[in-house]
């Protein structure tokens, strides 16, 4: 293999997909995979379930930490295999092809509820600035211990419509869409910088904390809730991830991804501090807790209540504008990155092989950019955005620890050649599976409905591996 033409622009990378992914892109990937609408929503969440502004910085920032340690863990196994797929490829090296297999299995089935979330949470913003008609229909099944309600109408259709859009953006080719996330992770970021600085300029601060007399009354956080609310925040982090399935699309990927992955997180660790910082400066407590959840679902965001305090009307169309550009740029990440894990399941013979198929013309995985899209907007019909994000984050949660745990029994077995980025910081990966695991035995045994049905859709895959290696192993 001609090392040099692995690494260069605009050519060929030995899986016959383009390197026209810059160190530029790669950053963008990483932000703009993060950046989504999770800082704008989900301070609600986590401020009901540990109820204090203390324990609210102090979730953010942990969770923060800990997606730091996460994308460390991921710079080192980059370095090592710079391949399409990732964490598939990653898995597949450390652990062998059962985890490999059913991490894509995840992706295809519960990771895809990150697409349909995003596009479902484009049009509840996108009904702020242009009045959209009520459901056509609704639908009601079977949902835990009751029903739940499945509209068909416009929202719906506008959100089948974006993927659909996006997709096709996709399968032109990984330099338009590369150039495209760039443009659309600056306006992001610039966004939210402009509303801090809105709130820092013209806010005015608030009471937010308790009155010293009834601090002693303030009910103690459980593990069970404390998880939830870090699971909340970890889901508002996820998406760093993304831009190691691309490493067969980017220019010198064993310097620029892992380059990428750790600036890119600290950036947004910062965003995300100073974002939440002042929300709690202009908003008392009482209209955090009550602001857009699933508990409050008509209710506005915390960063609409907290923009409408400083600027009054003049928000106008600005800030569900900027939800809506947010969202749109984290669900074309998530369609840049992740059919690329299909692409290298089906050449590893562990999905059907059409899905490996690449565009004569853009190079791009075309097939797996459709079935991924396909299965998203499917999704984005049948699912709310609290429910699919919820089981996303939790199918994520169980493979960043398997990541981790590859990761510590390669540097075990194969101690030559390990430290390319960690160093002397070894006991990374380590800290972040500790964290994994915590989240995931915690979030078990809470057992909510899409917990559950994460599991079980996971478990599903067991029997479809098998019926795939014995197929392969009869041709």
């Amino acid at each position: 293999m001609n090392v040099g033409n692995e690494f260069s622009a605009g050519t060929a990378s030995e899986e016959g997909l383009q390197r026209d992914l810059t160190r530029r892109h790669a950053l963008a990937i990483v932000i703009g995979g993060v950046l989504g609408t999770g800082i704008y929503l989900r301070p609600a969440t986590i401020a009901q379930l540990v109820i204090s502004p203390s324990f609210m910085m102090i979730v953010w920032l942990g969770a923060g930490l800990l997606s730091l340690a996460g994308a460390l863990t991921y710079a080192e196994l980059a370095a090592r295999i710079p391949r399409s797929g990732g964490e598939y490829a990653f898995l597949r090296v450390t652990l062998g092809e059962l985890p490999a297999f059913l991490y894509g299995w995840m992706r295809l089935t519960v990771g895809v509820g990150t697409i349909a979330a995003q596009a479902v949470a484009a049009t509840v913003f996108l009904s702020d600035l242009v009045p959209l008609a009520p459901a056509w229909t609704q639908i009601a099944v079977p949902w835990g211990l009751g029903t739940a309600l499945i509209d068909l109408g416009p929202r719906q259709m506008i959100a089948v419509f974006i993927i659909g859009a996006l997709a096709i953006l996709n399968a032109r080719g990984v330099g338009k869409a590369g150039r495209f996330q760039s443009w659309v992770t600056a306006t992001k970021v610039l966004g939210l910088l402009a509303l801090i600085s809105a709130i820092a300029i013209f806010g005015h601060t608030v009471a937010t904390l308790e009155p010293a007399s009834q601090r002693s009354t303030t009910p103690l956080v459980g593990p069970s809730a404390l998880s939830a609310a870090v699971l909340a925040a970890v889901a508002a982090y996820n998406g760093w991830a993304n831009v190691a399935m691309i490493g067969g699309e980017v220019q010198n990927p064993k310097r620029n991804v892992p380059w990428a992955l750790i600036l890119g997180m600290l950036i947004v660790i910062g965003l995300y501090f100073m974002a939440n910082l002042a929300f709690l400066d202009v908003l008392p407590m009482s209209d955090i807790l009550t602001a857009n959840s699933t508990a409050h679902p008509t209710a506005p965001s915390v960063a609409s209540r907290a923009a409408a305090i400083v600027l009054g009307p003049r928000v106008g169309l600005a800030l569900p504008l900027l939800f809506m550009i947010s969202a749109v740029g984290t669900l074309h990440c998530n369609l840049l990155a992740v059919p690329r894990v299909f692409f290298a399941m089906a050449r590893d013979g562990l999905l059907p092989q059409g899905l490996a198929s690449v565009s004569s013309t853009a190079r791009t995985p075309i097939a797996a950019i459709t079935a991924l899209a396909c299965v998203g907007g499917a999704l984005a019909v049948l699912g709310s955005y609290d429910r699919l994000a919820n089981m996303a984050a939790f199918g994520y949660v169980l493979f960043y620890a398997l990541n981790a745990a590859g990761l510590l029994w390669w540097q075990y077995r194969e101690p030559r050649g390990y430290g390319q980025i960690l160093g002397g910081f070894r006991w990374i990966p380590l800290l972040f599976l500790v964290g994994m695991l915590w989240l995931f035995i915690t979030l078990i045994m809470r057992g909510s409905i899409e917990i559950v049905t994460a599991l079980v859709l996971m478990a599903a895959g067991l029997p479809v591996f098998g019926y795939l290696r014995y197929r392969r192993s009869a041709l």
